[in-house]
């Protein structure tokens, strides 16, 4: 799992608006916006105190007062809608025009990587894609990654209003993507997306000062290590460390001049082995620069015939050369890497391989797949693993000793005051949210957490319990083995549990995961099952099927079980030849593979090595990519377990 580390801290202050101020709209007031049809829309921004504000939109007038503080708020009456024109808001200092306002549905966007994954990121879909996406009913802002100690009042903004078009579907959240084409292709009504969200970060990051109350552990933190921060000399640390750095890695390709070299001394280098990441050989929390170095044998025999060096993914970045010559370079921290080498570069004898390693965040250096790493030579593999030399180049340095200054955007409500309090006057529909995978270590907490900060969320809008759907976390096995106690799973049963509240709805993944990637490229799914459940919650279509089978109740039969599901649509199904995915055990909760079947609107399982069973699990595994129970709307059944803790 990758957590990226700030490398510039822009904006931390919220900035309080000058005595004698002009005529100022907040940033999501702006030229071809969407605004929510249905409900009353707020209209705000700030003056000098005490001057009218005049409004002039859909051939009305409305008129406000500024107050004291230099606010002022207007509320215009719900509209339908479609096409609204322009909006000419005026003070005595100054006239102000947004154009090309929409009527639609608005949809808050956010979570962590896997809602900020861009379309651009997915090679596959940006082939095809783009020459179908034009959509000007479609628009979508982003607000900049951005974090403070106090309640912000206006966000600061990577991009603002756009419209999908070829140009623009690539800086644009894929699975916010998919969701809002999906909407539109069935409400045919302008959609928009306020896209709010920030890879590695954890739900409490996301919730309000109030509701972290109730977790002692974060508000403690919030309020005896963050609120004293002085963010202005953060901010100029953070920038002096950044130059410093800069400068560092800049000489580092210099020093691998000398390091490349086949007859370079590196006897005072530490010592090492690969394939693994530094943090697990005594360089725990250090991201920036290192060179690796290792050597083999080869024979004559050895060179006849194409080479190709396999090694395992490279957290971050990697130059890789063989004694001396440059054979490759990988850019995808957690892609393998395939180099083919040159003819002349191997050779008979002691041969060097030289890596320059760049880690912006997280783990640095190979990943510990021992299989992975090794040399091709025709039908010959020669393994490349074990002693190795490193050498650390350069480091980025940390704020300070304080534990909680390496990633402050993981704080305890530090993403809510900036990325989410500065949107709560904009009328919306509901939200949409694709988290959980950093908060997987504490799942049994989450069951707490998630509902707390999402119930915030409804708090702080005050439009009521509006629509609140989110994506279970995909298949994904960090792990290399699937452990008998999973996190991963139990992270997916507290995102379940969650449903108990109103207006809630759930996009099952597991099957479109990726074992060794935590951000699957499958998407559209994503998107797609997430309007599915709007279009049940949201939109009142009660015959959608919005979700694949839910376990419900558990009926012992003649040594077997036989579960019963809700959702199932028009009926169960497989996915494969064979129902897999499930596990029994009696009662001392010792679980086996289960044979399971369809038997009509039930499953029954059973095994020979259990002969009284008790409990069942479905997809109870860090990636159950062979859990394969779906209802005939093509949905998958939702994991889960009867033996509950």
């Amino acid at each position: 799992m990758k957590f990226r580390i700030p490398i510039a801290l822009v904006g931390l202050l919220a900035l309080p608006w000058p005595a004698a101020a002009q005529l100022k709209l907040p940033s999501l007031l702006a030229d071809h916006m969407v605004l929510q049809q249905g409900k009353p829309l707020t209209i705000w921004g700030w003056n000098t105190p005490g001057n009218p504000v005049n409004i002039r939109f859909a051939a009305r007038d409305y008129k406000t007062i500024t107050n004291a503080k230099g606010e002022w708020q207007c509320e215009l009456p719900s509209m339908e809608a479609g096409a609204a024109g322009d909006m000419v808001i005026a003070s005595k200092e100054q006239t102000q025009t947004i154009h090309d306002i929409l009527i639609g549905e608005v949809w808050v966007c956010s979570g962590q990587s896997n809602m900020e994954w861009l379309m651009s990121q997915l090679p596959e879909d940006m082939k095809t894609e783009p020459a179908n996406c034009r959509n000007n009913a479609i628009r979508y802002l982003t607000v900049k990654k951005e974090f403070d100690k106090v309640q912000r009042t206006d966000a600061v903004l990577l991009n603002g209003w756009r419209s999908i078009d070829s140009n623009t579907l690539g800086d644009c959240s894929s699975v916010a993507y998919y969701f809002a084409r999906k909407l539109y292709e069935r409400l045919k009504v302008p959609i928009g997306l306020l896209v709010t969200s920030w890879g590695g970060t954890p739900a409490q990051a996301w919730a309000d000062t109030a509701s972290i109350r109730s977790f002692p552990n974060y508000y403690t933190t919030y309020r005896k290590d963050i609120l004293p921060l002085d963010f202005q000399s953060l901010q100029e640390q953070v920038r002096k460390n950044a130059e410093m750095y800069k400068q560092e890695e800049a000489a580092t390709s210099i020093a691998m001049r000398e390091y490349i070299s086949e007859g370079y001394d590196d006897a005072r280098w530490a010592d090492f082995q690969v394939p693994k990441f530094w943090e697990d050989q005594g360089y725990p929390d250090i991201d920036g620069v290192g060179a690796l170095r290792f050597r083999f044998s080869l024979t004559e025999a050895d060179l006849q015939g194409k080479a190709i060096l396999y090694m395992p993914a490279i957290d971050d970045v990697d130059s890789t050369w063989i004694n001396g010559k440059f054979v490759g370079t990988g850019r995808v921290w957690n892609e393998p890497r395939r180099y083919e080498i040159p003819a002349s570069v191997l050779k008979a004898g002691t041969n060097t391989i030289a890596l320059w390693i760049l880690d912006t965040g997280g783990a640095g250096g190979l990943f510990n797949e021992p299989n992975g790493l090794y040399l091709q030579l025709g039908e010959k593999k020669i393994s490349l693993s074990g002693p190795a030399r490193f050498k650390l180049l350069a480091t980025v340095k940390p704020l300070s000793g304080n534990v909680v200054y390496s990633a402050l955007q993981n704080q305890p409500s530090v993403l809510f005051n900036a990325m989410i309090h500065p949107l709560l006057k904009y009328s919306i529909r509901g939200a949409i949210w694709y988290q959980g995978e950093s908060n997987v270590d504490r799942y049994v907490e989450y069951r707490k957490l998630f509902p707390a900060m999402l119930q915030s969320w409804r708090k702080n809008w005050k439009q009521g319990d509006f629509p609140f759907l989110f994506a279970q976390l995909a298949s994904f096995n960090p792990g290399g083995v699937e452990p008998a106690i999973s996190a991963w799973a139990g992270l997916r049963e507290a995102q379940s549990m969650t449903l108990r509240l109103p207006n809630t709805g759930m996009a099952v993944t597991t099957d479109v995961g990726d074992l060794k990637d935590i951000h699957p490229r499958q998407k559209r799914p994503v998107g797609e099952r997430l309007a599915l459940n709007a279009f049940r919650l949201a939109y009142g279509f009660k015959s959608e099927v919005y979700s694949g089978p839910v376990y419900a109740s558990t009926e012992k039969k003649e040594g077997k079980l036989l579960l019963r599901f809700t959702s199932t649509g028009n009926g169960l199904m497989i996915k494969g030849d064979k129902l897999e995915g499930f596990a029994i055990a009696g009662a001392d909760k010792k679980f086996v593979p289960a044979d399971a079947v369809i038997r009509g609107d039930r499953v029954q399982v059973s095994s020979s090595l259990v002969k009284d069973p008790v409990y069942v699990r479905y997809a109870w595994a860090n990636a159950p990519l062979e859990a394969n129970l779906f209802n005939n709307a093509g949905l998958p059944a939702v994991p889960f377990r009867t033996d509950k803790d």
